[in-house]
């Protein structure tokens, strides 16, 4: 009777033959793409000792792997170049968030981890290093790209689980949100103009240009869209409407800083955060106002709104240098990304949170209550309810004519 051939996954019967000093153990494996190999594993303590190393490296083993690019002896550095290449072509992630990767990885992946195997770094090896990195934000962003590596890893069928999946996540503390009083920010407003009329603590006026000269009509329009701020520094004359009823601003861009995508000048990239469309908001008037003036300086409708001295794109990066310095030290914690807090924290108070998430544009409601909403202490005025309440008590008599 003819010997069964194996199925795939199968192997045969494991040997051992003492060679030299040693005990090698080997088995014919059939593979999943239906090719015999023969799989050996040594040791120089006994036959059982080189039998069971064989048997844990066959409980453990993967099919070689042939005409792909991912393979057992792929580098994490090889296989991080090749995920962000695949994030790029498949998921269609901006060259910002891909430089961003690059810069996480160059920090805290490349030195370390570089040069290991993708077998090589196990989930116990994996959670110990990034529990042990210091900045914890970085390690949280390092988990992510690590876990979308061993996905692309398992995808291509070089291991069987993803390692990075049982990793203890990294926590990371976030601050609440915080937004600004009507006090703090009619304070804003007015250590904002005192800077750009360059004035001196005495009230003279400094030699020079003036300083920050659109930070007041940039601090208006912050507070008035609640916008990003690369998306308000990103609008065009063409995108706000001061005439109408109601009076709109469209927000269809963003602006790229100086080397944010390494090599690349300032420049407005044609697309909001995430690839999200165009958001209109209504303007109300204080944001008009401030804007109206520079409506009527100039006529390219594609020019910024906001345009520099050569009349070219602002940086955020100037504009937050520039709040710093105009703003006293209890209000250094104002950027420009408060105004967005504060924006969401009135339109919740006002309209509720689903309002609050519509003026955002934010994708989840929960994003806008936990990162955007500065929450409140004040409990509502129930006083009817527990008046009455009270009211019912004193009133309640047993059937003897005593009070219970």
């Amino acid at each position: 009777m003819p010997r069964q051939r194996l199925t795939p996954g199968d192997n045969g019967k494991i040997t051992v033959k003492r060679e030299g000093g040693r005990y090698a153990a080997s088995v014919y494996v059939r593979d999943s793409d239906g090719r015999r190999r023969r799989v050996e594993r040594s040791s120089p303590r006994s036959a059982e000792d080189a039998r069971r190393e064989l048997q844990r490296h066959l409980r453990n083993r993967r099919a070689p792997l042939t005409g792909q690019t991912v393979t057992e002896r792929t580098t994490l550095a090889e296989l991080f170049e090749m995920f962000v290449e695949a994030k790029i072509k498949e998921d269609g992630i901006q060259p910002q968030t891909a430089d961003h990767y690059r810069r996480v990885w160059r920090c805290h992946g490349a030195g370390p981890l570089g040069a290991l195997r993708i077998g090589e770094f196990p989930t116990s090896r994996a959670n110990d290093y990034l529990q042990s990195i210091p900045a914890k934000s970085m390690a949280k962003q390092l988990r992510v790209i690590l876990k979308g590596m061993y996905g692309l890893a398992a995808r291509h069928d070089v291991i069987a689980t993803n390692p990075l999946r049982e990793t203890r996540p990294v926590k990371t503390k976030s601050a609440e949100p915080r937004a600004l009083t009507p006090e703090e920010f009619g304070r804003v407003r007015i250590w904002v103009q005192t800077y750009t009329l360059g004035l001196d603590e005495n009230g003279r006026r400094k030699p020079g240009p003036r300083p920050g000269k659109l930070l007041p009509a940039l601090v208006a329009s912050f507070a008035a869209s609640g916008g990003r701020g690369n998306e308000v520094l990103a609008v065009r004359r063409f995108e706000v409407d001061v005439v109408s009823d109601p009076p709109t601003m469209i927000l269809s861009g963003t602006m790229i800083d100086h080397n944010r995508i390494e090599g690349k000048p300032l420049h407005r990239q044609n697309t909001r955060k995430g690839g999200a469309p165009p958001h209109t908001v209504v303007l109300p008037e204080f944001g008009v106002k401030a804007i109206a003036d520079l409506l009527a300086c100039g006529s390219d409708p594609m020019a910024p709104l906001f345009a520099n001295r050569d009349g070219g794109w602002m940086s955020l990066t100037n504009v937050r240098s520039q709040l710093r310095k105009a703003l006293p030290p209890d209000l250094q914690w104002v950027t420009p990304h408060s105004f967005r807090r504060t924006v969401a924290t009135i339109v919740h108070e006002s309209l509720g949170p689903a309002a609050a998430q519509r003026q955002l544009d934010h994708r989840q409601l929960v994003t806008t209550e936990t990162h955007y909403i500065m929450k409140s202490s004040i409990g509502p005025d129930a006083r009817e309810g527990l008046d009455q309440f009270a009211a019912d008590a004193d009133g309640y008599v047993d059937e003897s004519g005593e009070r219970m």
